[in-house]
Parts: structure tokens; C-alpha cells; sequence
């Protein structure tokens, strides 16, 4: 079923693109499993360079339960790109993770973004030449979850929490990572 997973409603863009003072909500996506509210609010980490890159914790709520959290998130775009090419920690559904970036090459294939959580399964959000894919990795077996499709992402099997990653890496600029370095040119 395609999906544009776009926000029925974003905060401001001058709000949006503001480092977040206090904890306050940013967006709500519609899906399958119903609405996800995003949250931020001022990073955990009181130290110089968390306060420099603007470091927030992001939660995406389904309802009044956290599916998932990212601790040391950042402004998003520009700031949450960087921050995913050093690696961001954070909680799937209550499973801890850690997340990084990899790649601006031309070619696809050296350009993704991988949740490594501490259950044992990967996600991986990887680039082909004329689509993007959402890939879980579990005990070596691969399976594609989604996939683009003229403009929104094709889903199949999808749990609530490899639905708010999709909803992140959607809202919050990630997809940008995954495009090839030329469309940014143009």
C-alpha cells in the first residue's frame, strides 16, 4: 500500500527549524496504526558540544505511549544529518539502538543509514538506483519492508516501531542522506 507518510501538521518553519526550549510537539503523521506526535525537547546531555549543535531528544508517541526516542538528535535536516554520519542512540519500542549514517557516494550502494538494536535485529534504510529501501536484517536473513514508489513508500509488514523509524527518517530530512550527492546539486 503506498504511503506519503507526510505530517498532517508541522510546527512553524521557523519553529521547526529552531533548537527546541522546552518539550513541545513538532508534528503528527497519520498512518496505518494511527496518528504519531513528535516531540522534542532540549537534549539530556549538558555538555559543550551538545549545546553547540543544538542536541534534542526526539519522541515519536502513538497515542500516549513512546514507541520511539532518540537521545542526542539535532536540528532537524542539516543538523540531524550530521549528527547520523557520527551516530545517534536511542530506544525502539523500549529496545535500545544505535544508528549511523554512512556514505554520500554516487554509487546506491554506499549510501544508508542502519539501526543496529540490542535485540539482534538491524534496520537498514539503503539506496538503489531508482528507489529507496527499508530492509530488516534478522540472524543473516534479509527482508525488504518497504520500498519508494512514485513519490511515497510501499509498506508490507511493518510493526509500530519500523513504522516510527520510517515516520523519522521521513519528517526529519533523513531521506536526504539516501539521494544521490547530484540531486542536491540541482
Amino acid at each position: 500500500m503506498p504511503s506519503l507518510l507526510k505530517p498532517s501538521w508541522r510546527a512553524p518553519l521557523r519553529r521547526w527549524l529552531q533548537p527546541a526550549h522546552t518539550r513541545d510537539r513538532h508534528a503528527e503523521i497519520p498512518t496505518p496504526y494511527g496518528t504519531y506526535t513528535l516531540f522534542r525537547e532540549p537534549g539530556p546531555r549538558p555538555t559543550a558540544d551538545a549545546r553547540a549543535e543544538a542536541w534534542e531528544r526526539w519522541q515519536f508517541l502513538l497515542g500516549e505511549e513512546t514507541v520511539l526516542e532518540i537521545d542526542d538528535a539535532a536540528l532537524p535536516w542539516q543538523g540531524l544529518r550530521k549528527r547520523l554520519r557520527r551516530g545517534i542512540h536511542g530506544r525502539l519500542d523500549g529496545v535500545p539502538f544505535t544508528a549511523r549514517a554512512a556514505g554520500s557516494s554516487l554509487r546506491p550502494s554506499r549510501r544508508g543509514i542502519r539501526f543496529r538494536l540490542d535485540d539482534g535485529r538491524t534496520l537498514s534504510f539503503t539506496a538503489h538506483p531508482f528507489h529507496l529501501r527499508l530492509v530488516r536484517e534478522t540472524g543473516g536473513e534479509d527482508e525488504v519492508l518497504a520500498r519508494t514508489r512514485t513519490g511515497g513508500w510501499e509498506t508490507h509488514r511493518l510493526d509500530r516501531g519500523e513504522l516510527a523509524l520510517l515516520c523519522f527518517i521521513t519528517v526529519s530530512g533523513g531521506e536526504q542522506l539516501l539521494r544521490s550527492p547530484l540531486q542536491q546539486v540541482f
